[in-house]
């Protein structure tokens, strides 16, 4: 059951929003919901508000004649998923499912959740589907976008605009329960409201952002909320070793570490010599550079910055990128770093790190079960970034997916509406904790899981939580009802971070060492406001963008192709990539940017502190 487990990604990612562009992960990028909507001791689950209810004109929605507030239409819903820990995670029977069947109860809605895999990831599949057009069944669909800069928007933007795929829900949006605050001032990221949801080069709203928290308290540092990314090792070495994981701060610290680590002949579970640095618990990754060599990252705004004279390059225009790739050359070529931990598979990654076949994994964080369910690892770290600090980056509230209606859909009302009562206190209550008296019970007006929910949720048993009961508890069971939420408010609404984080004593709670490792190894957090540089690639003319997008795209697979080349060939192969960088037409891409920082400075994530 601990395999089950490593597919689930929690959050937001991450992890969200642990560092802006540093974790992608899991997808994570996000921190998790840090929200306010206060809520009486004493409400019973009846009684709490919805988020929004201030809205009155949405409180008069109602039903059909005869049917209850909750009641949308006696009809079927279809939505397509393009997000693989949703589609991996769907239940066998969903018709016959807890939660599918309340929700037939309540609201008239025959929910059919379908998922088809594209042969190189999600990506893939939604770029095939949409471009092909997805089938008249199809009312709605949802895939993965934490921000504006991922590969998935220009595809979703191309459906909306060119294509016009998506149905305009701006009207239903304005007197709806919860979506309605999306026109808040605030309400959104920046990057949110201006490039995803309100474009000016659209006439209306076609793509909703997803997981927006209610209330943005980003640079609050709370254990209770914290999902702490990054390089974790093995206690066992901190304790023969008698280091202090947390005065590991710069690159010279870091690998001065790895070599104790080899020099001392550490063995795994299998007895075989460890290597010191693994890749990341999800599988190898470019990103696990971003934790582990966090010093040595020049453009921390996807691949961009600006000099301390106030001039902005791609990372790959400087010669501080040899720095970078002789770095982990020499790491790789000393055995001391995972010769794949750019592509390690996620089950052998997984395998490693449960084997403690690696001294540090690259990344991870306290809410996966290989660190909460033992003590066996600690964060390292953080190191320090190219400002000399080792603060975390935080560009405030961010999301993590997005919904769209399709155009082609039976009265998109009735599905606008369904997805914005998912999001009431509710819809919420029911998406994340399933069935009161099943997986949950009511405690002092706070819900609270039972204790076979806790048992499973501590195995990782994820098909039991799946088909059981179909709710998402967190991201650890159905992760569809995770991903189509919006405007959280665990704590408030719920009294606990997610499902299982609260169960009176340490005892009850399975999430309790993930708590005390927060506690334990707390962070700081900066803000550098604004979006990544990428983010205004669509600025450009049309018949401009797609050569530089391409190369950008590229910069990934060409920094691994110089590391692992032969000595001679690295600067050849920079110096090529810097001739296509031309070629693509960044001196233009970056007179843009320039253009746009000038106006607001805010607008675009730079540091604008290269060092000399």
């Amino acid at each position: 059951m601990k395999k089950q487990f490593l597919k689930r990604v929690l959050s937001t990612l991450l992890v969200g929003t642990m560092v802006a562009g540093l974790l992608a992960g899991c997808g994570n990028e996000d921190k998790p919901s840090e929200n306010s909507t206060q809520q009486s001791e004493s409400k019973t689950e009846s009684e709490a508000p919805d988020p929004g209810q201030d809205n009155q004109e949405a409180d008069n929605q109602g039903g059909d004649e005869g049917q209850g507030d909750e009641w949308i239409a006696d009809r079927e819903i279809v939505v397509q998923i393009f997000v693989s820990d949703a589609g991996n995670a769907l239940p066998e029977d969903q018709e016959n499912t807890p939660i599918f069947q309340e929700i037939k109860k309540r609201t008239g809605i025959s929910l059919k959740l379908q998922y088809t895999p594209g042969q190189n990831g999600s990506l893939d599949a939604l770029t095939t589907q949409l471009n092909a057009g997805l089938d008249s069944s199809v009312d709605a669909m949802i895939c993965y976008l934490n921000n504006s800069t991922r590969p998935e928007f220009p595809v979703l933007l191309k459906a909306a605009k060119t294509d016009e795929m998506f149905a305009d829900v701006s009207e239903y949006m304005k007197n709806s329960k919860v979506y309605s605050k999306y026109y808040e001032d605030g309400y959104l990221p920046k990057d949110s409201y201006k490039n995803i949801v309100f474009r000016e080069d659209l006439d209306g709203v076609y793509l909703l952002h997803l997981n927006v928290n209610e209330v943005d308290r980003s640079m609050v540092y709370d254990p209770n909320e914290e999902y702490l990314g990054g390089p974790y090792i093995q206690k066992r070495i901190v304790d023969e070793l008698q280091i202090d994981p947390k005065s590991i701060r710069t690159p010279e610290e870091f690998y001065d570490l790895l070599v104790k680590i080899k020099e001392h002949g550490f063995k795994d579970d299998n007895g075989q010599d460890i290597i010191p640095l693994g890749p990341k618990f999800w599988g190898g990754s470019f990103d696990a550079l971003d934790w582990d060599m966090r010093g040595l990252r020049w453009g921390i705004s996807d691949g961009y910055n600006m000099d301390k004279d106030g001039k902005i390059y791609h990372e790959a225009e400087t010669d501080y990128i040899y720095d970078l790739i002789n770095y982990v050359r020499k790491l790789m070529a000393e055995g001391l770093m995972d010769r794949e931990y750019f592509d390690k598979s996620e089950e052998r990654a997984g395998e490693g790190a449960w084997s403690k076949s690696f001294g540090i994994i690259g990344d991870v964080h306290n809410y996966v079960d290989i660190i909460y369910s033992s003590e066996d690892w600690v964060p390292l770290g953080p190191l320090n970034d190219i400002e000399g600090d080792n603060k975390m980056v935080t560009t405030g509230k961010t999301g993590s997916c997005c919904l769209a209606i399709m155009e082609q859909a039976e009265n998109p009302e009735e599905v606008f509406r369904f997805f914005d009562w998912l999001c009431t206190y509710e819809g919420q209550l029911l998406c994340q904790y399933g069935i009161e008296g099943l997986s949950y019970t009511m405690v002092d007006g706070q819900p609270r899981v039972t204790d076979e929910v806790k048992a499973k949720l501590n195995e990782g048993d994820e098909e039991w939580l799946v088909n059981n009961v179909g709710a998402a508890f967190g991201g650890s069971g159905a992760y569809f009802f995770e991903c189509i939420l919006t405007n959280k408010n665990n704590i408030d609404n719920f009294g606990e971070s997610r499902p299982g984080a609260s169960g009176g004593d340490d005892s009850e709670n399975i999430f309790a060492r993930s708590v005390q490792i927060a506690t334990d190894y707390p962070r700081e957090y900066k803000l550098k406001e604004g979006m990544k540089a990428t983010a205004y690639l669509t600025t450009l003319d049309e018949s401009a963008q797609a050569p530089l997008k391409e190369a950008h795209d590229a910069w990934k697979e060409v920094l691994q192709q110089a590391i692992h080349a032969d000595e001679g060939e690295v600067e050849s192969i920079i110096n090529a990539y810097r001739d296509r960088l031309q070629r693509a037409g960044v001196e233009e891409f970056k007179a843009k940017l320039m253009e746009i920082y000038n106006e607001d400075p805010t607008s675009i994530m730079f540091y604008g502190t290269m060092p000399e």
